[in-house]
């Protein structure tokens, strides 16, 4: 068990979980799942210690066969969506 702190967003309590983590790495996506990690009950912001985030980028730098492939739908909105509406914050 890691004591990661209260959040650095929001000041909430942050709590050992095991979550599913999206990474992208030049350009691709990976899905990591049962990752230790630590969550803010506030806001859900994530955390993630050095040891854990070293085994992650070697196991996407080792470029081994993954435990399995999914398929992601990709679709890129219009350019005249996004004139004149001002910045939404996604």
């Amino acid at each position: 068990m890691h004591k990661y702190g209260d959040c650095s967003f929001c000041g909430g309590e942050v709590k050992d979980e095991k979550v599913e983590l999206d990474y992208r790495y030049q350009g691709d996506l990976f899905v990591f799942q049962n990752v230790p990690a630590g969550v803010c009950q506030q806001c859900g912001e994530k955390y993630l210690t050095a040891k854990v985030a070293k085994e992650i980028e070697r196991l996407i730098q080792k470029k081994e066969k993954w435990d399995r492939t999914i398929s992601v739908p990709v679709n890129v909105l219009p350019e005249k969506i996004g004139r004149g509406l001002g910045m939404l914050r996604a």
